[in-house]
């Protein structure tokens, strides 16, 4: 990474589709950032709401709003407002982040500290997961415990494997230089999962990345209820798995393991209870549920996440992920049909951007 001012000009980059529910708090909280070089660029991505109204409503000379224009054949819409937004921004730093997210006052000045004291290229923001309600709660919790389970922090922050990288639509923090070497969002353009996407190309292109855990600083409600849940993540699951069928197949069948540990629980119970010989497989996946059960206590404690649902919230969980992920496929893999934010697009043109 080039040296750049101890004190450089800071980019937070929005796009914002019909995001009248959200956007106000978003950017009164960037505009409470105790960072003073700071500008907020929102680009309004062709929104039918209210959010044009409201951005014209916040009067401060920290906030552009660009008037986005209508995506280029080949590009979706979200890699392309953001495109449109840092080509505007002058900041020597730039921030991409969803107009859902919530900032406390000094979390930009201890992001950029930390990009800036640990020389690095990016930092993936790993915010406080806001959840309400049942599936929330159920659901939701997948995405922190994977990557506390399966890809300790410790582990991220000291290789640059770049399969082994995360991104984060709650911030990822880039040089500019970063963001030009790893090809811009033109790059991106095509890519469903384009925030992983980018952190990505920037350790392919050389950069230093690490997870920059935030919990006291940053925040995001994903989701609000089962409905949303199940439209969000159908629209990502299948380009999870690279939008390939034999990935897809691998992963499918893996999920059956969440499962059989629970039905060897029940198995026991029955065993026991008859006065039965317990099978191997029995012992093995109680010995599984055990295992499983602790891992997910202790990232679930770690995270300030609800006990019981650490303890028994998981083959729910597995199920209905199951179910997206079948339906992800049938509207992205067979369907070809890519829908989100009222736009439909060719899902066969479109890519994962993790590759």
């Amino acid at each position: 990474m080039r040296a750049i001012d101890s004190v450089p000009p800071v980019s937070v980059i929005i796009p914002a589709r019909n995001e009248e529910r959200a956007i106000e708090a978003t950017v009164q909280g960037f505009l409470n950032q105790t960072w003073q070089d700071l500008e907020i660029v929102v680009v309004d991505d062709r929104s039918s709401d209210a959010t044009p109204r409201i951005l014209a409503g916040i009067s401060s000379s920290r906030l552009i709003v660009v008037e986005g224009t209508a995506t280029p054949e080949g590009w979706l819409g979200k890699p392309w407002a953001l495109q449109q937004g840092a080509s505007r921004a002058r900041g020597d730093v730039l921030i991409f982040c969803d107009a859902d997210v919530r900032w406390e006052p000094q979390a930009v000045a201890a992001a950029v500290t930390t990009l800036l004291s640990e020389n690095l290229d990016g930092l993936t923001i790993f915010p406080r997961l806001v959840m309400k309600g049942f599936w929330e709660h159920v659901l939701m919790g997948n995405l922190p415990l994977a990557l506390v389970a399966y890809l300790p922090l410790w582990l991220f922050n000291r290789n640059q494997f770049t399969t082994m990288t995360v991104g984060s639509g709650v911030g990822n923090v880039v040089t500019r230089e970063a963001w030009m070497r790893a090809g811009t969002h033109e790059a991106l353009k095509n890519a469903v999962v384009d925030d992983v996407g980018l952190m990505r190309r920037v350790r392919l292109s050389g950069g230093r990345v690490q997870i920059f855990r935030a919990s006291h600083l940053a925040s995001i409600r994903m989701y609000h209820g089962l409905g949303e849940i199940v439209r969000g993540f159908t629209k990502n699951a299948w380009y999870a798995f690279g939008g390939r069928w034999s990935v897809f197949a691998l992963a499918s069948a893996s999920m059956v393991f969440h499962v059989l540990p629970y039905v060897a629980a029940v198995a026991m119970v029955y065993a026991v209870s008859n006065g039965l010989a317990v099978p191997s497989w029995v012992s093995a996946g109680c010995a599984a549920l055990v295992l499983l059960t602790a891992v997910r206590v202790v990232a679930f404690r770690s995270l300030g996440y609800r006990m019981d649902n650490a303890l028994f919230g998981h083959p729910l969980m597995t199920v209905v992920f199951a179910w997206i992920a079948l339906r992800s496929a049938w509207m992205n893999g067979v369907r070809r049909k890519l829908e989100w934010r009222g736009r439909s697009f060719d899902a066969g043109a479109a890519r994962s951007g993790l590759g």
